[in-house]
Parts: structure tokens; sequence; C-alpha cells
């Protein structure tokens, strides 16, 4: 009997040591649209109903329809991403921040501000600087800064490897959270192998330095990337959920009307797809997990079968 009760008294402290953080941090997972995103509510409650939670990229003025829909939004604003980012002027730059965190620092629907997507190593030093100044004129808020995939060339990178890459970015630009981008569903039916790689090397540096990350993945048929189906979702979503992400971005959410860009969650005429509706079929799924999965933390990633590159089978 005592064994029992010391059993039981482990099992008790465990559950409490793992209580669940208050309610709305618990229940909000972020699921965005990787979009500019008008000031228009109904587009929003739109996106709102396909089980996103972070709107996108959004000017100041689109805040309050923002939050009216329900959604979160990453602001996007000259004053924290328009600099040349080798020579980031740092009075003016603080001048610029102060008077746009005065104008939305304090509104409920701002989740961060937008400063660039897929930087070479040498802009990092001048997004620190600016990433700097909106964690201490914002605190809590997101300076957002995506990186590229591990299939960009070493120019692209700047670095010799993606590690030296990522590694390069967590100690110059101190981030709470990596956002990569990776699109790896071909038109042939493959996907493409460093889709795992990436994952790998990602969850890596996080498991490193103690980090989140998000993780970019494709929405629209483009370039050589196919068409999506319901399973392709499933399988985006679930293996960066399985690696311990924290954050999915859909790329695109809205269909560009240039090139051949086709079949994303709205089409260029402002239409649901298809596709919309199996990306909301597996967001809504998401929410009703984040509650127990935000409780979660990921000790260990195994595949089973051929392992891919990189990846690591059970011991």
């Amino acid at each position: 009997m005592r064994t029992l009760l010391v059993a039981l008294g482990l099992l008790l402290a465990s559950g409490y040591a793992y209580a669940a953080p208050a309610p709305a941090d618990t229940n909000f997972f972020p699921i965005m649209a990787w979009n500019w995103v008008p000031k228009d509510r109904a587009v929003l409650e739109t996106m709102r109903e396909g089980g996103l939670t972070v709107a996108g990229f959004v000017k100041p003025e689109a805040l309050n329809a923002c939050r009216a829909a329900g959604l979160k939004a990453i602001v996007s604003d000259a004053r924290v991403s328009g600099y040349n980012w080798s020579q980031v002027p740092m009075a003016q730059t603080r001048s610029n921040i102060v008077r746009l965190v005065a104008k939305v620092g304090r509104h409920p629907a701002v989740y961060g501000y937008y400063l660039i997507d897929e930087p070479n190593a040498a802009q990092f030093p001048g997004l620190a600087r600016v990433a700097e100044l909106i964690r201490e004129l914002s605190p809590g808020k997101w300076p957002y800064i995506n990186l590229f995939p591990d299939y960009a060339s070493a120019g692209q990178l700047g670095t010799a490897t993606y590690t030296e890459y990522l590694e390069r970015f967590i100690s110059t630009c101190h981030p709470a959270i990596i956002s990569y981008d990776n699109y790896s569903l071909m038109d042939d039916g493959s996907v493409r192998e460093s889709y795992w790689s990436n994952l790998e090397a990602v969850r890596a540096a996080c498991q490193r330095h103690g980090l989140e990350f998000w993780n970019i993945v494709l929405a629209a048929a483009h370039f050589s990337y196919r068409e999506l189906n319901g399973a392709d979702f499933r399988f985006q979503v679930y293996t960066t959920l399985a690696y311990g992400g924290r954050g999915i971005s859909y790329f695109t959410y809205f269909t560009p009307s240039t090139g051949n860009y086709r079949m994303g969650p709205i089409d260029q005429f402002g239409n649901k797809t298809p596709t919309w509706y199996f990306m909301q079929h597996i967001n809504l799924q998401v929410q009703k997990l984040a509650p127990t999965l935000l409780r979660l933390k990921s000790d260990a990633v195994y595949h089973f079968g051929p392992l891919p590159a990189g990846t690591s089978g059970p011991p």
C-alpha cells in the first residue's frame, strides 16, 4: 500500500508540474497566412473561419479589423523593415520604432513586427539592431525574421553550411523563435528529401538554445510544386508538430495572379478553392489539439522503416 501511495503521489506531483499555463496561452496555437493582408473585415473573418489564428502581415490601419475578426497579426511598416540592413541608422531607427510602438504597441491584435524574409547572413547584424530595439520598446512582441530553407545555395545563405547559417542567426539576432520555409511537395509526386533534414536541423538548433520554431509550408501550387490535397496538408502539419513545431504558416493563402501560381486556399478572384477546405480541416484539428500540445516538450524524434537522410531510428 505504501508503494502504491508513493507512486500515486509521484503521478499527481508530475501532473501538477505540467499544469497548463493561463488559458489564453494554452489554447492559442499560431497558424498564419503568409501574405500581406487587406483591411477587409469579410476577408479576415473568412481567414478565421478557415482556422487561421494569425492574419499575416498587416498595416497598422488593419489592426482593428483583425481584432474584430479574432485574429492576431504581424505589423508590416517601413519603420521596422525599410532599411539597408548593412547600414542601419540607429538614432533614426530608434525614433521610427518609438513612433510606431506609440501608435500600435498596446493594440491587442499585435503579435509581432515584420522585418525581413530570407535574409543573407551578412544582414544579420543590422537585423539584430532592429530586433533589439523592438524587444526593448515593445516587450513580448516578435521581431519577425523568416529564414531560408536548407536547399538554399551557399550564396543565398551567406555561410558554408545551413547549420552555420542557423547558429550565426541565433548568436547574432538572439531570437525567441526560428521561422523558416520549406516547400518540398513536388509535381512528380515526390517529397524533396531535404524536407526531413531541414526539420532535423532546425529542431536541433532550437533544442540546443531553448527556442521554438515555426514552419512555413506549401499551400499553393507554383513552380515545380504540386496542387495539394488533404493528405498533403496533414503530412506537412503533423510532421512539423511531431518535430516539436510551435507554429505553422501557409505560403500562400491568397493565390498570386502572376506566374503559374494556382489553387491556393483563396483563388485570384477572391473565391474559396477546395484547398481552403483542406486547410480548414487540419487547422481545426490543430486548434483542438493545442491545449495538450502546448503542455508537451519534444524530447526525441524517431523514424521507422527506411530512414530519410539525416534522421534517426529508435534506439
